[in-house]
């Protein structure tokens, strides 16, 4: 059996031969194979293609909070609620989950 090939990124996660996020199926998209780093450059460009010419602001700080929140939430709802789990799932310190939740307001949830 021939071990499959790396992502196109060449990229892997944690150092252990696992593949890193952009590298699995986005769940919309499973279908079709779309990875979750071509789902963002899919809607980064109908996003520039809609803006009509205008300039866009804070592109980062926008990607980073729609890609972080969500993300939190999942991990949240995989973890039951629990924080330390959560954590764990995210590879973050608890301290640095409980402050962006806090951020996001997702501490209620």
């Amino acid at each position: 059996m021939t071990p499959k090939a790396p992502p196109a990124s060449g990229r892997t996660g944690a150092g252990n031969g696992e593949p890193n996020a952009a590298s699995v199926p986005a769940a919309a998209n499973a279908g079709q194979g779309e990875t979750i780093e071509q789902c963002i450059l899919r809607n980064l460009h109908q996003y520039f293609d809609h803006l009509g010419g205008a300039k866009p602001h804070a592109l980062h700080e926008m990607v980073m909070q729609a890609a972080e929140r969500p993300l939190l939430k999942f991990a949240m709802q995989r973890a039951g609620g629990n924080q330390s789990a959560a954590a764990a799932l995210l590879g973050i310190n608890r301290n640095t989950l409980r402050k962006k939740l806090l951020e996001y307001r997702l501490d209620k949830e």
